[in-house]
């Protein structure tokens, strides 16, 4: 009798197994709404769809395309996203500051003279070859406060005279034009704008990364996650964090694989998605309080920010 029961307990285990696994793959995923930019901090989340680890997770992705890290942040507050893969974090300081707890911080950018997304160029028959001779020029600055104000930090920690300099706010798209025309003698401006310039012809580098010179490395990239998300469904949330993290590990394994994705994504040109710069992103358990910190304070004293907060506010767990 014991000899027939045995093969009847294995077939059933077998089929309670099996039965258990078309549950599990049958569950409907769960949906997590993604706000990104079109840009190259954004090649963590292009990675994660092209590999198709959100569908691994279980997870349903809406994804809302946005053009800058104020709208990003915006649509964040407003409920429409739970996720901001690629933003600014000096929105994000802000918010913490006018609304505590809003979002946490899980990953953030390692910039680096040599992996840095910002330089100072000026037209290759300048006459202009140092820093100190931007004194009475006009420079050309990507709009927003917060690039015109860390600018003005790093001049005067060369010894600029900064009262002598004119500043002027440059979409991306009337950048180059305005450097070509004369209507600015300097560009500061953020990828891809200068490595198009530099692969074209015509401009070189005056000065390499700013933000690098002020804090290197330099976390001014975030990716960032609801808390309200978090809290109303944490394990949604943990797998979301998960499979960008895992784009985050692809990309670096694969940086050549990853990096041709960013034509079909951003619209770079082949040539230069091939040479644009790719800053190093950490993951969840690399990220560096003391380096936000860092951060956080050069905002201060720069007049970014009307006060300092801890940055472990930015990125201890929700609760």
């Amino acid at each position: 009798m014991r000899s027939r029961l045995l093969p009847l307990g294995i077939a059933v285990l077998v089929v309670a197994v099996a039965v258990g696994i078309w549950k599990s793959s049958g569950r409907a995923p769960e949906k997590v709404r993604i706000a990104y930019p079109p840009i190259i901090p954004s090649l963590p989340l292009f990675v994660a769809q092209e590999q198709h680890l959100f569908d691994k997770q279980n997870l349903r992705v809406e994804m809302l395309l946005l053009s800058s890290s104020n709208d990003l942040v915006n649509a964040l507050v407003a409920g429409q996203a739970d996720m901001l893969p690629a933003v600014s974090l000096i929105p994000i300081v802000h918010l913490e500051i006018q609304h505590p707890g809003k979002v946490r911080v899980f990953s953030h950018s390692r910039m680096n003279e040599n992996n840095a997304l910002d330089k100072v160029i000026v037209k290759e028959s300048s006459s202009l070859r140092s820093l100190q001779d931007l004194q009475g020029k006009k420079i050309g600055v990507f709009p927003g406060t917060a690039p015109q104000k860390m600018l003005v930090s790093f001049l005067k920690k060369r010894g600029i005279n900064t009262e002598t300099v004119s500043f002027l706010q440059l979409a991306p798209q009337a950048q180059i034009s305005s450097l070509e025309s004369g209507a600015v003698d300097v560009l500061y401006s953020y990828e891809p704008v200068t490595t198009a310039a530099l692969v074209h012809g015509g401009y070189r580098v005056l000065f390499g990364s700013v933000y690098a010179d002020l804090l290197n490395p330099c976390p001014i990239g975030v990716s960032v996650i609801a808390r309200d998300f978090e809290r109303a469904k944490p394990e949604v949330a943990r797998r979301s964090v998960e499979a960008l993290q895992a784009g985050i590990t692809y990309m670096q394994a694969n940086p050549k694989s990853a990096r041709s994705l960013l034509p079909g994504f951003t619209k770079l040109p082949p040539e230069i998605a091939e040479r644009v710069n790719i800053s190093e992103v950490t993951l969840q358990n690399q990220v560096d309080v003391a380096n936000l910190q860092a951060f956080v304070d050069l905002l201060y004293t720069g007049g970014e920010i009307p006060q300092k907060i801890d940055a472990h506010r930015l990125v201890d767990p929700s609760r």
